[in-house]
């Protein structure tokens, strides 16, 4: 028996966009499972960014943000658990970024900014590269995954046609923050269904009992899921739960 849901956001409960919002129909899904499940959502979006869309889904448990760097309680917005990336680290993820054109936000930001730009100042949770071409994120993933203790992804940017680079701690993917949170809820991963479309949700599968992957996703993500959803664009996600709990 599942006892608990977790899914990403963009790509998977909302269109992939700055505004994107659940549907109707995904709420009152969402709404008749947290009567007999935690449901929480595990987003490569910051907490300032996120928190709309997951107060519009009323979710009330622990939620995983910032790519795995954080736990966020939803009610309280109290952090129950972060892992940094110490400054070094930072430092060298930057002289990577510096050899191509493309803007960077650091987890505690409030706007983008040239990457030669950028200036390091502490340890940051989470680093956006964002808006980069598919050739460049290819060779820049090779180089940033040559860096100990960090870890790179690629995701769908909200820019159509482009990727964003999502860089964190080697402990800090879904995959650890999800590790840590079943411990705080008490639960196996075997009774976990988890939900995504992008190869940052990878780990999210690694810590699950039942994988679904979005039509629109990766393809390694579809070839890892034990079932494939309808395409966001289609409320995947609300169709896939419907049919594997009611």
């Amino acid at each position: 028996m599942y006892k608990a849901l977790i899914f990403d956001l963009d790509g998977t409960a909302i269109p992939n966009k700055p505004d994107g919002m659940p549907s109707e129909t995904l709420i009152r899904v969402v709404t008749q499972l947290r009567k007999s499940m935690k449901v929480c959502a595990a987003t490569g979006r910051t907490w300032l960014n996120s928190k709309a869309v997951i107060r519009k889904l009323m979710l009330h448990d622990p939620c995983i943000i910032s790519g795995g760097t954080q736990i966020i309680n939803p009610a309280d917005e109290k952090i129950l658990w972060e892992k940094d990336m110490e400054q070094p680290l930072v430092e060298l993820t930057m002289d990577v970024a510096r050899h191509f054109p493309y803007k960077v936000i650091f987890g505690n930001d409030d706007a983008s900014m040239p990457a030669k730009n950028k200036v390091v100042r502490g340890p940051e949770r989470i680093i956006y590269i964002e808006s980069v071409s598919k050739e460049d994120a290819t060779t820049m993933l090779k180089l940033l995954r040559q860096i100990p203790r960090i870890t790179a992804y690629e995701v769908k940017s909200w820019t159509l046609g482009y990727f964003d680079i999502h860089v964190t701690h080697s402990e800090a993917t879904k995959s650890h923050a999800l590790q840590i949170l079943l411990k705080m809820l008490n639960l196996r991963k075997e009774e976990v269904v988890a939900a995504g479309d992008s190869n940052n949700d990878l780990p999210l599968f690694e810590m699950s009992g039942y994988k679904i992957a979005m039509e629109n996703g990766s393809s390694e993500m579809k070839t890892s899921a034990d079932m494939i959803a309808q395409d966001v664009s289609n409320d995947g996600l609300a169709v896939a739960l419907k049919k594997l709990f009611f």
